[in-house]
């Protein structure tokens, strides 16, 4: 009987647990800095608490998705590899390249599954389209994806000490999606980038709003594909998409189940809302099982998108 700890109990836990239950699993623990918050958590999906360290260092518990502010993300993957333990993490999964190679060698030596929450890679819309650009061989010339969100109150978000900012938070997903799509990048560039003031409800005095909330970049894949990125944190509404040109060639894709994909100006199909944490949840519980390396949003990938992310920030 598998048995499942959730680290962190904010806006990503409930999806991971529900993504959990749906794969048959319901022995599930989560934990907080906040006590309160794993509480009421455990309490809303019938599950149990634990505190930090204890649910961390459990014999019972060899699965874990770690669901805390990126800043946190590597005193809990260090813990977690030492105690030979499986985890699914919240992207980014860390902010340090040199950390992230070093999880890399210290993986290799126990076998467990380390895998990043990029969940872009599970919507049928996307695999979709970019089986129907490999299988066509068709040669991409320009891309532009868009991505906009509310964001949230949550201090951290705010500030650039504690891993916030769209880069972090939406960013990241649009370059693992153009790794995915089209190979490795050789040149990624800042066209603008701005911190603009929020009318939010910020919980604490001493956060300091200095992440930023817009950035607008340009980048170049090896197999030259021209691509233009624009991400924002201050829209009132989620929105995204992504299209993709070539001479005889054009489409439109969505994560949004509500937009269907479209190819050459012709709707192609119309997805069903699916849960896409089940599907990455069964995708992870699988590897484990079958005691098989996972191929989709590995260390390998992160330390890509962390050297990329890299550049961005210091543009």
């Amino acid at each position: 009987m598998k048995k499942i700890g959730i680290i962190g109990c904010g806006r990503q836990a409930p999806k991971h647990i529900k993504g959990y239950i749906e794969n048959g699993i319901n022995d599930i623990f989560v934990s907080d800095i906040i006590n309160e918050k794993a509480q009421h958590l455990a309490a809303e999906f019938g599950i149990n608490s634990l505190g930090i360290e204890e649910l961390i260092n459990s014999k019972e518990i060899d699965i874990y998705s770690v669901c805390t502010p990126p800043k946190t993300h590597d005193g809990i993957i260090e813990k977690l590899i030492s105690n030979n333990k499986h985890f699914l993490c919240e992207k980014p999964i860390s902010l340090s390249t040199d950390k992230l190679k070093r999880y890399i060698q210290m993986i290799k030596s126990n076998n467990t599954i380390a895998m990043g929450g990029y969940i872009y890679k599970f919507s049928p819309a996307y695999i979709s389209l970019r089986e129907t650009i490999h299988q066509k061989k068709i040669d991409i010339n320009k891309a532009y994806l868009r991505v906009a969100s509310p964001g949230s109150d949550a201090p951290w978000q705010h500030s650039i000490l504690d891993g916030g900012g769209v880069i972090n938070e939406l960013v990241v997903h649009m370059v693992d999606l153009v790794q995915w799509y089209f190979g490795p990048i050789k040149e990624i560039k800042t066209i603008k980038k701005n911190t603009y003031s929020l009318n939010k409800i910020i919980k604490s005095d001493n956060i300091k709003q200095d992440a930023e909330n817009y950035i607008f970049l340009k980048l170049v894949t090896e197999s030259d594909v021209f691509v233009d990125i624009e991400a924002d944190l201050i829209s009132k509404e989620f929105v995204q998409f992504f299209e993709v040109n070539s001479k005889n060639f054009n489409s439109f894709c969505s994560i949004q189940p509500n937009i269907p994909l479209f190819i050459d100006n012709k709707i192609f199909k119309n997805f069903e809302f699916k849960n896409l944490y089940i599907s990455q949840i069964e995708y992870f519980l699988n590897c484990i099982d079958k005691k098989i390396s996972h191929t989709v949003s590995t260390l390998e990938e992160s330390v890509s998108i962390c050297n990329y992310i890299d550049k961005l920030k210091l543009d």
